[in-house]
């Protein structure tokens, strides 16, 4: 079954973006929205059941790129 959404074009090239080579939309979505956990339990079932996901290099890059530097706010 699908169903037909509309998105605006931001919208649509924003999902592009996520999208990897050969991944459809709905399999995009299911992975960036997965199911609210909403207890440890069925965080910790989760990943038992999905593994944990893997790093996004980006994300890691720019995270660690801005570790160490001071931050730019006054202290009282």
């Amino acid at each position: 079954m699908s169903i037909n959404i509309t998105l605006s074009k931001p919208a649509y090239e924003r999902l592009k973006k996520l999208k990897e080579p050969g991944e459809s939309f709905s399999e995009m979505v299911l992975r960036e929205l997965p199911e609210r956990l909403n207890t440890c339990g069925e965080v910790e079932d989760h990943f038992a059941k999905h593994g944990v996901p893997k790093a996004n290099p980006k994300l890691e890059r720019a995270m660690l790129a801005g570790r160490g530097r001071r931050s730019k706010r006054s202290r009282l």
